[in-house]
């Protein structure tokens, strides 16, 4: 059968996240030398990205259901009269 996008996306996601954050940590086996105030600037950013990607993804969302359930479009006009209905 396989596995749903939904499920593989809500692992896939947070592992990706967990491994640019540790990765400095990683490489200062090769001997590199980190300066911490460039890598927390770095993840700052990376967040940053992330969340107006996730932001912009929201507002298109919100303004397609606005406008396609907008009353002045003719597919949600109601067909007869409610008098009478409950």
């Amino acid at each position: 059968m396989g596995v749903p996008l939904r499920q593989v996306l809500l692992v896939a996601i947070p592992v990706v996240v967990v491994f640019s954050i540790l990765q400095p940590a990683f490489s200062q086996e090769d001997e590199r030398i980190i300066i911490n105030r460039v890598e927390v600037w770095g993840l700052f950013y990376k967040g940053m990205v992330i969340a107006f990607t996730i932001g912009a993804i929201l507002m298109g969302v919100i303004a397609f259901v606005v406008f396609r359930f907008r009353e002045s479009n003719p597919r949600n006009v109601q067909r007869g009269s409610m008098e009478g209905h409950r």
